[in-house]
């Protein structure tokens, strides 16, 4: 039976195709216009879904079925208005009818109007063939308003009641997930894996939660049954991969990853995570290697460009180093681990221009956590020339919190010393010391320019 539908229907669009080619007209009943609409609407071939509807129209102008598909079509096109004038006209003589509801529902969504939606939708009655679709429109109308209480019940009475559907599972998850509660969406992915065991979506999504709460053990049990149920299931592996490095297993990640690759080549993600694994072994030239796969693949992987950079700056090779950084600042120019690398770079081989100019690209990118200061600083101290940017850096840190001013203090202290006014220097430092004692020594360790706790004490005893 299922054949000869497939037979029916890939005859209809045969015969649709080669009319219009023709130019010949040919005969076609409903059933068949109605299959020709919905697989152009489908594919998303609105010319020729459109072409199929009016000679329906033309043919049937009175047929429920086809004058449906059209303020399906209308909705699809964001045509409200004409959608809407088709949709009331009918609606007044079949006020009961669930498609025309349903498509009601869809104009008052669009519109904005979802609890309007939502009220009319719930006058289907659970007896009705649509009432299925309805359920899950509810739901997403729901989504919309953020009511993601009202939503999740309403997905879980679908999974409840009917077949599973992957789109609502995900859907019921990401209610869960808009909750903030791991442990209640665990409980209830343990409860519908029990009725539905073989659903590998569920047990993916469960390894995922387990992973979430760093229970690693239990996340690899839920990946191993969702590679059960599917042994294709690519994000299972990966998923899988990324418990094995945190488990720091790192060989048996790799292997997760090359399995990755074997389903789904070329994976950039998989051949990205198997060259990161090789540069936390050490095995330096195959994670080159693999980055370079990488980015064959995703020539725009800013991370896989960074990690070369990063390797070949730890092998002195600046120039390589700095040819690759280059190529992840173009995908990413706001990432300030990008910029303070090729600071880095650019001391190495002394070229203070790029230096200054990386350093002010960093200055530029809002507010900059204590570590990306001390950075900078640092940066300053080693640049031979260094005023202009100094003074840049001493406004920046002008007007930081409260909460950060003894360690702001501690870096006005060695950025004023570098540039010779020690009574400011001095200043700076005392202050740091009566808003914060508990961290001289940590700066100290930072910057050697600091004087060792005891002389700066005889400093100030005098």
């Amino acid at each position: 039976m299922k054949e000869e539908f497939q037979d029916f229907f890939s005859n209809s669009i045969l015969k649709f195709e080669s009319m219009l080619k023709t130019n010949k007209f040919l005969f076609f009943d409903v059933d068949e216009f109605e299959s020709i609409i919905i697989y152009y609407l489908e594919s998303g071939n609105v010319s020729l879904s459109n072409k199929a509807i009016k000679m329906a129209l033309d043919q049937y102008p009175e047929n429920l079925s086809i004058s449906l598909l059209n303020i399906e079509s209308l909705i699809t096109q964001n045509k409200i208005d004409e959608a809407e004038k088709l949709v009331n006209r009918i609606f007044e003589i079949e006020k009961n009818n669930p498609e025309i509801i349903i498509q009601k529902s869809k104009i008052f969504s669009k519109r904005k109007n979802h609890i309007e939606s939502i009220n009319l939708l719930k006058t289907i009655e659970k007896d009705c063939e649509f009432y299925q679709d309805a359920s899950i429109i509810i739901g997403k109308e729901y989504l919309f308003i953020d009511e993601f209480e009202k939503a999740k019940e309403k997905f879980i009475e679908y999974l409840n009641k009917y077949d599973v559907d992957y789109a609502v599972l995900n859907n019921l998850l990401f209610c869960f997930d808009s909750l903030g509660n791991t442990d209640n969406t665990i409980n209830y992915l343990n409860e519908f894996l029990e009725k539905n065991p073989y659903c590998e979506v569920g047990w993916h999504q469960l390894g995922k939660q387990y992973f979430n709460k760093n229970l690693y053990k239990e996340a690899l049990t839920a990946f191993d049954f969702a590679i059960i149920c599917d042994d294709s299931f690519v994000g299972a592996y990966l998923e899988m991969g990324k418990v094995l490095e945190k488990l720091n297993k790192i060989n048996q990640a790799i292997e997760q990853y090359k399995t990755v690759v074997e389903i789904d080549s070329p994976n950039p993600f998989a051949l990205h995570r198997i060259a990161c694994c090789h540069n936390k072994l050490g095995n330096l030239e195959i994670a080159k290697s693999f980055y370079n796969k990488t980015l064959i693949e995703d020539p725009v992987h800013d991370q896989a460009w960074m990690s070369l950079a990063t390797i070949y700056y730890k092998q002195n090779d600046f120039e390589q180093a700095k040819k690759n950084l280059i190529k992840a600042i173009e995908i990413d120019s706001e990432n300030i681990k990008y910029w303070e690398l090729f600071c880095k770079i650019c001391l190495n081989l002394n070229q203070f221009n790029e230096v200054e100019i990386s350093f002010k690209e960093i200055i530029s990118l809002g507010e900059l956590n204590l570590s990306t200061l001390i950075f900078l600083t640092k940066t300053i101290l080693e640049m031979p020339e260094n005023k202009l940017l100094s003074v840049e850096l001493l406004n920046k840190i002008e007007n930081y919190p409260e909460s950060l001013q003894g360690e702001i203090k501690y870096i006005s202290y060695a950025i004023n010393f570098s540039l010779g006014e020690i009574k400011k220097a001095n200043f700076c430092l005392k202050e740091a010391y009566n808003l914060n004692p508990a961290i001289y020594d940590y700066f100290r360790d930072i910057f050697p320019i600091i004087p060792q706790l005891h002389v700066f004490k005889n400093m100030n005893a005098n």
